[in-house]
C-alpha cells in the first residue's frame, strides 16, 4: 500500500514539472520571437533611412562609387547647376546710357546643359527599378558575326585618312558690323562661322530657328556652329558681357538656310564635336575603321574601342566649372572623361568616317543629366554582342553607360529601351 502511494506521489510530481516545463516553453516562444521580429524590423528601419541618405547625397553631390561597376553614370549637383545657370543667364535692362541695346532674359543655356554635366549617380539604382521591356530580336544568328564589329587586335593592311569637311567658307555671305561677324557662305550646309572682334572678355552667341534656342561660349577668334534646326529661318546674336549678368547685343542678325543634305549638320566638325584630318582620334578612327564595311562595322569597332579603353573621370566630374568644351584627343590620349567628353570623342570619331553622330544632351530617369550619342543608320544588326540596332534611322547609343557597366547585357537592353532617355538639346 506505501509502495503504491509513493508511486502515485511520484507521478504526480513528474507530471506537474512536465507540465511546468511546458509552460516555459510555451511562454519563451512569443518572446524570442518578438525579439527577433523587433530586430528584423530596427534593422530595416536603419537600412531604409540609409538608403534615403545615401539617395539625398547622391543628387546633391559626387558619388565615390567605383568607376568599372555598373553604379558609375551621371547626374548633376544641383549647386553647380544653379551657378552655372545664374552665370550664363542673360538679363533685360533698357538702353539708357549706352549706344548698344541691352540684352534681357532668363533662360536655360544650351551652354549651360552642357556644363551641367559634371557629376555622376548610381546607375544600379536607376536600373534596378526598371523593368526594361525590350528583347532580343529573333535572329540571333547575327551574333556571330559581331567579331567584325567589335574592336580587333589585328591591325588593319592599309590605313586611310580621311579629308575632313570642316564647311566650305568663302566669306561671300557675311553678315557683319565693327564688333562681331557671321559668315553664313557654308548655310548650305547647315553651319556657320562665328567671330568677335570686340573688348569683352565673355561673349556669347545665341541661336534662334525652328523654334529651337541654342546659347553658346564663342571664342573670339572664330567658331563653328550647327544649323540642327535644319533648312529654314535664323536669328542670330553676337552678346558681349557689359558686367555682372547683363549682356549687350553687339550684332543681331536674320538669314535663311535652304540645307541641301540633311545630316551635314551632324558631320561637319562644331565646336563641341571638334575634330581635323591631322587629329590623333581621326587617325584612330581610320586605324579601326581599315578594312571594314557598313555603318555597323566601323560603328561597331570605334564604339568597342572607346568603351574598352576611356574610364569615367571622377575628379574631372567633382570639378569641371561652366564653359567646359570637350577635347577629343585629350580625351583619347588621358583615356578618361565624362560623359560630354565620350559623347564628344565617338561622334567625331565617327563623322571622320562618314557617319553622321548627333550629341545630345537631356536626362535619363527624368531627372539625372547625361549626354549620350545618336547614329544614323538604315542598317540592321549587332553593334555589340549584346546591343543590337534596329536600322530604322537614328539610333540611340550610350558609350558612357555602357564603358562603365559590369553587366554589359544589362546596361545594353537598358539603352536599346531607350524609354528612359528624353533628350534636350542636338547637336
Amino acid at each position: 500500500m506505501k509502495r503504491a502511494v509513493l508511486a502515485a506521489v511520484l507521478c504526480a510530481l513528474f507530471l506537474s514539472a512536465c507540465t511546468d516545463s511546458g509552460n516555459a516553453a510555451v511562454t519563451d516562444s512569443p518572446d524570442t520571437s518578438a525579439v527577433t521580429s523587433d530586430t528584423a524590423v530596427c534593422e530595416t528601419n536603419i537600412t531604409s533611412a540609409e538608403s534615403v541618405t545615401e539617395s539625398s547625397v547622391q543628387s546633391e553631390t559626387f558619388s565615390e562609387t567605383s568607376s568599372e561597376t555598373l553604379s558609375e553614370t551621371l547626374s548633376e549637383t544641383e549647386s553647380e547647376s544653379a551657378s552655372s545657370l545664374s552665370e550664363s543667364s542673360l538679363t533685360e535692362e533698357s538702353a539708357s546710357e549706352t549706344s548698344a541695346q541691352e540684352f534681357s532674359e532668363t533662360f536655360e543655356t544650351a551652354d549651360t546643359a552642357a556644363s551641367e554635366i559634371i557629376d555622376e549617380t548610381d546607375l544600379t539604382e536607376l536600373l534596378s527599378t526598371e523593368e526594361t521591356t525590350s528583347e532580343a530580336p529573333a535572329e540571333t544568328t547575327a551574333i556571330s558575326e559581331v567579331t567584325a564589329l567589335s574592336s580587333s587586335a589585328e591591325k588593319p593592311a592599309e590605313i586611310v585618312i580621311p579629308k575632313v569637311n570642316t564647311g566650305h567658307f568663302s566669306g561671300k555671305g557675311m553678315l557683319e558690323n565693327d564688333l562681331a561677324s557671321v559668315d553664313i557662305s557654308a548655310a548650305y550646309e547647315g553651319v556657320v562661322k562665328v567671330c568677335y572682334s570686340g573688348t569683352a572678355k565673355k561673349v556669347k552667341v545665341r541661336i534662334t530657328g525652328g523654334g529651337a534656342v541654342y546659347d553658346y561660349d564663342l571664342d573670339p577668334s572664330g567658331t563653328v556652329f550647327p544649323l540642327q534646326s535644319g533648312s529654314g529661318d535664323y536669328n542670330i546674336k553676337v552678346l558681349e558681357n557689359v558686367s555682372g549678368k547683363t549682356y549687350a547685343i553687339a550684332l543681331d542678325e536674320n538669314f535663311s538656310a535652304d540645307i541641301e543634305n540633311e545630316f551635314s549638320p551632324f558631320l561637319i566638325p562644331t565646336q563641341y564635336i571638334n575634330f581635323s584630318s591631322s587629329d590623333k582620334c581621326v587617325y584612330k578612327a581610320a586605324e579601326l575603321c581599315s578594312g571594314k564595311k557598313g555603318t555597323l562595322e566601323k560603328a561597331g569597332a570605334m564604339f568597342g574601342y572607346i568603351t574598352d579603353n576611356i574610364s569615367y573621370d571622377k575628379e574631372l566630374a567633382a570639378n569641371v566649372k561652366s564653359g567646359y568644351i570637350p577635347d577629343p584627343d585629350r580625351t583619347l590620349s588621358g583615356g578618361k572623361g565624362i560623359c560630354f567628353d565620350y559623347a564628344s570623342l565617338f561622334a567625331s570619331m565617327c563623322r571622320s568616317q562618314g557617319i553622321p553622330t548627333k550629341l545630345v544632351m537631356g536626362y535619363v530617369r527624368g531627372d539625372v543629366y547625361h549626354a549620350w550619342n545618336e547614329i544614323y543608320t538604315e542598317e540592321s544588326g549587332w553593334i555589340t554582342v549584346d546591343l543590337f540596332l534596329s536600322g530604322k534611322g537614328w539610333e540611340l547609343l550610350d558609350p558612357t553607360f555602357y564603358a562603365s557597366a559590369s553587366d554589359k547585357a544589362e546596361v545594353a537592353r537598358y539603352i536599346g529601351g531607350g524609354s528612359d532617355y528624353s533628350a534636350v538639346f542636338f547637336y
